[in-house]
């Protein structure tokens, strides 16, 4: 009785193993008596979206008619593209309410054609350990690879899917862009089609780019979100957000970065503290003759103001403010104080126009640590 027992316990193991071999190589495999176009109008709906855009860029005769391979983004692709558009947008000061009109046509013909590959590109042809590199309509570079999923408790043991990339001009697989498959192998009367996941974005990484173009220029302004403002404090490792020669001039990128990660270096003040914000737990170092740091700034009140420099070094130097472009105070001294943290105050003055402006902290000679400017009204 117990040999009888174990015998089926045994193969009870091998039919669950068998079975999870057959499951994970199953592939749905449909196929549909209309063109692929016309398929995808008989969806009720579903692809409503997609079958405007691709009318507005004449693809219809080709989905009706050529060889093709068509990667289905689903409409809710097209929405998710739409708001994050719409959010970069609005993020940037303008407005976020554009419609699928308002995006150009050749935004939607160039991103549409990533999708689409000339001929005949079903999942069996995609099993290679690193995929198949594939060409698409206006010969923008892609990637296809089979892929199981996850089942049963199994790495890889559910059905498979196929990761469809976009290469972004590189070959290197972490500058890829991926989008997974839902459906795979539908063959239509003209071609094949692939179902994209509904999670997937349209256009991969490149909408909202390819769309506002301003989205792609490096962030500009006040590092905070908001103007600093005066009278009050300026910590020196707030300068704002922006490219070199926009936001700062620093000769020397080689210095600490323990808050931001830009050329002035910036170090843990030993007189740190949170007045302002988080910045003001660091000073900025390494610093060089010429170099400069911007400031986004409130003025609240034209005038003569104090300006007291918060200032360590061995070796002094001399530092002036600019208010856009224009010299506002005298060349301050910077005497040595004995160590890079040993910190002390130098005084000058500064006529300050009102209102929002940029100013310009003008290193003329370094050998200086700065933690902070402090601003009082005369």
């Amino acid at each position: 009785m117990k040999n009888y027992l174990l015998l089926l316990a045994l193969l009870g193991c091998f039919a669950c193993k068998k079975g999870l071999q057959d499951y994970r190589h199953a592939k749905p495999v449909s196929e549909v008596k209309v063109s692929t176009y016309d398929f995808l109008q008989q969806q009720n709906g579903l692809y409503d979206t997609l079958l405007l855009l691709i009318n507005r860029v004449h693809l219809a005769d080709l989905l009706k008619n050529e060889k093709v391979t068509f990667f289905v983004p689903q409409d809710i692709s097209i929405q998710t593209a739409m708001r994050n558009l719409n959010f970069a947008r609005a993020r940037l000061g303008d407005a976020g309410n554009w419609t699928l009109d308002s995006v150009p046509d050749i935004v939607w013909d160039s991103l549409l054609r990533r999708y689409i590959l000339a001929g005949i590109v079903d999942a069996d042809s995609l099993r290679y350990a690193d995929g198949s590199d594939l060409v698409s309509l206006y010969k923008h570079g892609m990637n296809g690879k089979v892929a199981g999923t996850n089942a049963s408790g199994q790495v890889g043991g559910g059905t498979e899917v196929i990761q469809f990339a976009d290469r972004n001009e590189s070959r290197f697989i972490k500058d890829w862009s991926v989008a997974l498959t839902q459906n795979v192998d539908i063959t239509s009367k003209n071609g094949i089609m692939h179902i994209l996941e509904s999670r997937h974005v349209f256009g991969f990484t490149s909408f909202v780019g390819k769309a506002y173009p301003r989205s792609l220029e490096p962030i500009q302004g006040p590092y905070l979100g908001y103007p600093v403002e005066i009278p009050g404090i300026v910590n020196a490792a707030d300068y704002d957000e922006g490219p070199k020669e926009v936001a700062f001039h620093y000769n020397n990128p080689n210095g600490n970065h323990n808050y931001r990660p830009d050329a002035p270096g910036t170090e843990n003040c030993s007189q740190g503290d949170n007045q302002v914000s988080a910045g003001g737990n660091y000073n900025i170092g390494w610093t060089s003759d010429g170099d400069w740091v911007r400031y986004t700034v409130n003025i609240k009140a034209a005038g003569k103001y104090k300006v007291e420099l918060r200032i360590a070094g061995n070796g002094g130097g001399i530092i002036y403010l600019e208010i856009d472009g224009v010299k506002v105070s005298d060349e301050i001294p910077i005497q040595g104080t004995g160590g890079w943290q040993s910190w002390q105050g130098a005084f000058g003055t500064a006529d300050l126009p009102a209102g929002v402006h940029q100013m310009k902290v003008r290193i003329k000679k370094a050998n200086l640590n700065l933690h902070r400017i402090i601003f009082t009204k005369l």
